[in-house]
Order: structure tokens, then C-alpha cells, then sequence
């Protein structure tokens, strides 16, 4: 089978979409926090059309049309507003940044800067983030009409269609969306996507079979609706609110549009009162799913598959889940898009079997005290991986794009890998061991005390972790430091039953975090590492100080 880009723009996508099923349900989503009461409202993919040519008209009465795709920021309450927008300023001939909702001030800022934004366009509810930006980068701003105002089609007056007349030749590389990486080390990169970006799941549904293994894509083609619990403003969710419903026919289902992560309430909710038959989300919430026995009941009963990306996933989750249900995991990034995976054994959750042919891929060696089979993951420009894989369009790699990741090679599946470490998450101690903080992280909060695990120690003798502990009531608060790392201390001694003398952790290194300063959060939900460690630097040096670093 001839493989290739899907031959036609986002907006001939919905075009298609709209004269093929203007009835089918694009998407569903909770009214409220009060699910059982409120419900959901369904959205037709006719209602979406009248939706993008309504927003895309208030763009344009806002801030123009652009004719040079000049950047506008839109930040909103997470809810399928971001998908409309991206499509409406698609129209306007706008590129869109979507900030992540964990970002600070500084980050947004630098993310307007870098990208010469010079509108916001934002939701309700959002005013703090907001004014805040605006306040230190004045730009022109305007709202964006309510759901209610965008898809009610009995109280506003249908709109006219908005005009967008470009051909597939003009447009594929007409830049669409700037996504931004997670700013663990830094200041995040914006990363523009272009046309191209969705254009390429016409290649995903036409890979062949890898040693007789089925692409990825076919499994996820089995969904009738997807519960999309990873954020929409995040590339992953941007991705799947557009691709599932019109590329592979399915409905995208949503949670209410509460700021901040999804609750354990909330998701208990989800499971009960909506109607969905496969899952995808951060590593977060499928920790949340596996410690609630009603949520594994509705994951062996109804899901066809849940599938994950975005980080990790503790054996013990990952094993509750996928005794009950196929779990899958994806390799991707803003920067390089997602590698060709294929299915793995039911086992082998853990597991991504990846096809190096059609991204592109190298593992090049990398020497870990102590564990064989390390290699980092290196794309690399073929003529089938510039034409298919996304890093090869949207950056200035050149002929290699180092991703930074390492994985673990199966002793002996072909193509299958695991996920190890970050090259910049290592922990290299003062003798030039390096040490994998993931490991005593995710064995560490598998207690139910721990919310976070942040490990440090980098030029130092021996590692360190700071701890940050799921809320608590006033009276356990008040519970000395000894005390809970008493009851957290057989986790630990799990930890350090596994890892070598280098990456044991003693009580005395073990420091737990203030409630006035959170752990920052990146995109996807997880814990951006160097800002924890720089948060809390003064309190590492300090104990290192006390108990000695020889």
C-alpha cells in the first residue's frame, strides 16, 4: 500500500465531515463538577462547523485577518474551545499558542516573546493568568463567545460561512498551532506545528505490520468514544480532539472545564455517569483509576483499551490495569511528534515496539552504571522519516534529532524498548556514577501519603528525595516529620532493596515539601523536576550540610 499524507487541509477535514454526517457527535461534555445531576451536552459535527465559522468571525472582528499567520494566544477554561479555535484560526490565517494551565507567568511571557504574540484572545474564568500577562506585555485582547453562545443553535442566529479558499499544495506547510516543550530544565521552546502535522495520520492508518504486529492506529480505530483526560491545550489532547472525531469517525469525550488536574471525585464521576469505551490519558490519572476498585470495575467491564503517554507508569498501576483491559503506551513529544508504534502483548504493557524503518530511528549505546541494554533514541532524516516524521519539518535538527530519551532493549522481542530515564533527569553523583531517579520515585509514592517524589544529588556523594505529601487534614499535619517518614519508610526500603548503594536513599535525606510552595507542575501533569530541585535548593544544601557529604 502506498503510504502518504492525508491530501487535504484541516478545514476540508470538517468540511468532509459536515456533508458526509452533520448528525454524528463530535463530542460530549460534562455540564458541571455535578455530573450525576447535570449530565452532559452532545455537540453534532454540524454544530462544531456553525461553531468555527461563529469564532472565526469573532477573530476577525477582534484582531483582523491575518495575511502573515501572526501568532495570537488563546487561553481558556479546558474545554473543546480549543479545538473551535485552532480550526477558526485556521480560517483567519492566524497561528495559535496554547499556553500550558501549569505554566508561571515567566514561562507565558517568554513563550509571547520568543513567538511576537501581539493578541490574546481568552475564555471566561480566566482573568488572574491573564491580566497577569497582560500586565507585563500589553497586547490587544477579546473574548471568546461561551460554549452556551457558540453551539446553541436555537438562541443564535446561524452564522455565515467563513471563506477559506486554500488548496492542499498552498496550505500544508502553512503553520497552524505553536505548542511549547515543558520547560523541565528551563524556559520552554515553542514548537510551531504546521498543516503537516495532521495531515500524517493518513500514514498512521496505512503502516504495515511489523513481525506480524498491527499498527498502533488499528487499535485505537476500534474506539466508538474516547475519554480524553489529557489536558486539550496540550499538543496529545489537541491532537486527539481533532483526529478522533474526524479522521477515525469517533466521538471525543470530556470533563468539565474545572481548572487544575482532574480530582479523584471527578474521575469517579466520569466512570460512573458517561458513556465512553476507551481512554487516553497522562500517567497521573491512571494511578488514580487503579486505586479505586469502582473505577476498575468499569475498566474491565466496558473499555476496549486504554491507551497512555506523557510519562511512566508504576508496575503495580500498570499491572492492575492490564489484567483487566489492553493498556498501551505511545512515544512522542512536541518536538518530534510520535514514532510508528505497534501493538504488544498483553504482558508487555510496559513495552513500546517501534518501527525504526518508517521513523527513523537509531539507539545509539549509552553507559549506565550497573544495567546492560541503555540506549538513547536518536531520529534520524531518511527519505521515508523527512516525508513522515514530524521533527524533520518543524525544527532545525538537521540530519539527527537527539530526544534526550533513554530506553532499556528487550533481551529478546525485536523492536521492543522501555522507557528508562531522561538523559537530563540522571542523577550524576560526585564519582561520575549515574543514577535513575524515576525508579526510587515511582517505587516511593506507590505509598498512598505520597503525592510527589522529586530525586536530587547530582555532584553529590549519595542522592536525596524531597517529598510532597497528599492533603491532609489539620491534625495529621501537625504530625511531626518522624512520624511520616515512619510511615512511609517500608516504601523506601522497597526503593532500596532494588537500586544499588549509589541510589539508596538514608532517612536523613529525605525532606518533605512546604505546602505554601507546591511542586511546579508541567503540561502533562508531571512534576517538573529542576524546578523542584531549585526551589527547594536551600534546604538540600542545608541538609547535606548536617548530615555530611563525604
Amino acid at each position: 500500500m502506498t503510504r502518504q499524507l492525508d491530501q487535504r487541509l484541516i478545514a476540508h477535514v470538517l468540511d468532509d465531515a459536515v456533508k458526509q454526517e452533520p448528525d454524528r457527535v463530535w463530542a460530549s461534555y460534562a455540564i458541571s463538577t455535578d455530573i450525576a445531576r447535570d449530565g452532559f451536552r452532545d455537540v453534532t459535527i454540524g454544530q462544531l462547523a456553525r461553531a468555527v465559522d461563529r469564532l472565526a468571525w469573532r477573530i476577525d472582528a477582534a484582531i483582523g485577518k491575518s495575511t502573515t499567520f501572526e501568532t495570537v494566544l488563546y487561553y481558556g477554561l479546558p474545554d473543546v474551545r480549543y479545538a473551535v479555535f485552532l480550526m477558526a484560526a485556521v480560517k483567519t490565517g492566524h497561528k495559535v499558542l496554547f499556553c500550558s494551565h501549569f505554566n508561571s507567568l515567566a514561562f507565558n511571557l517568554s513563550l509571547c516573546k520568543r513567538t511576537d504574540c501581539g493578541a490574546v484572545l481568552r475564555s471566561e474564568g480566566v482573568d488572574g493568568p491573564v491580566d497577569a500577562l497582560l500586565r507585563a506585555r500589553p497586547m490587544k485582547e477579546a473574548l471568546v463567545p461561551t460554549l452556551d453562545d457558540l453551539f446553541d443553535d436555537n438562541t443564535v442566529e446561524p452564522p455565515r460561512p467563513y471563506p477559506y479558499n486554500r488548496s492542499y499544495a498552498e496550505g500544508m506547510d502553512d503553520p497552524v498551532v505553536v505548542g511549547h516543550t515543558s520547560g523541565t530544565t528551563g524556559l520552554p521552546k515553542p514548537v510551531v506545528w504546521t498543516q503537516r502535522s495532521f495531515a500524517v495520520v493518513g500514514v498512521w492508518q496505512s503502516v504495515p505490520d511489523l513481525d506480524g504486529r498491527p499498527s498502533a492506529e488499528k487499535l485505537l480505530l476500534e474506539s466508538r468514544r474516547c475519554y480524553q483526560t489529557m489536558p486539550i491545550y496540550h499538543p496529545f489532547g489537541l491532537l486527539t480532539s481533532i483526529i478522533h472525531p474526524l479522521h477515525r469517525g469517533g466521538t471525543l469525550v470530556l470533563g468539565p472545564n474545572s481548572l487544575g488536574p482532574i480530582t479523584p471525585p471527578t474521575l469517579e464521576q466520569m466512570f460512573e455517569h458517561a458513556d465512553f469505551d476507551s481512554l487516553a490519558g497522562v500517567p497521573v490519572y491512571l494511578e488514580m483509576i487503579a486505586r479505586s476498585p469502582s473505577m476498575l470495575n468499569v475498566v474491565g467491564e466496558k473499555l476496549r483499551f486504554i491507551y497512555f503517554a506523557g510519562g511512566a507508569l508504576s508496575p503495580s498501576t500498570g499491572n492492575a490495569l492490564s489484567a483487566r483491559v489492553r493498556l498501551h503506551s505511545l512515544y512522542g513529544s512536541t518536538e518530534a511528534g510520535a514514532a510508528f508504534g505497534h501493538l504488544v502483548d498483553r504482558d508487555d504493557w510496559e513495552w513500546l515496539c517501534l518501527n525504526d524503518d518508517e521513523s527513523g530511528l537509531s539507539w545509539e549505546p549509552y553507559a549506565v552504571e550497573g544495567v546492560e541494554g541503555v540506549h538513547e533514541l536518536t531520529f534520524v532524516r531518511t527519505p521515508r522519516s523527512e516525508t513522515f516524521q514530524h521533527v524533520f519539518w518543524h525544527t532545525d535538527c538537521g540530519d539527527a534529532f537527539r530526544t534526550n530519551d533513554l530506553f532499556v532493549k528487550h533481551p529478546t522481542k525485536r523492536h521492543h524498548w522501555r522507557f528508562y530515564a531522561r538523559k537530563d533527569d540522571m542523577v550524576v553523583t560526585k564519582f561520575g556514577w549515574n543514577v535513575n531517579p524515576i525508579i526510587v520515585e515511582r517505587t516511593v509514592a506507590q505509598h498512598p501519603a505520597v503525592r510527589h517524589v522529586v530525586v536530587g544529588g547530582t555532584g553529590r556523594r549519595n542522592i536525596c528525595a524531597v517529598v510532597d505529601l497528599v492533603d491532609r487534614d489539620d491534625d495529621d499535619a501537625a504530625a511531626p516529620a518522624d512520624a511520616v517518614l515512619e510511615s512511609i519508610w517500608p516504601s523506601v526500603e522497597k526503593s532500596n532493596a532494588f537500586m544499588d548503594k549509589t541510589g539508596q536513599l538514608a532517612r536523613e535525606r529525605i525532606l518533605f515539601s512546604d505546602k505554601d510552595r507546591p511542586f511546579p507542575l508541567a503540561g502533562k501533569g508531571n512534576v517538573q523536576r529542576a524546578a523542584v530541585l531549585r526551589l527547594y535548593e536551600r534546604e538540600i544544601d542545608d541538609m547535606y550540610a548536617r548530615v555530611g557529604d563525604d
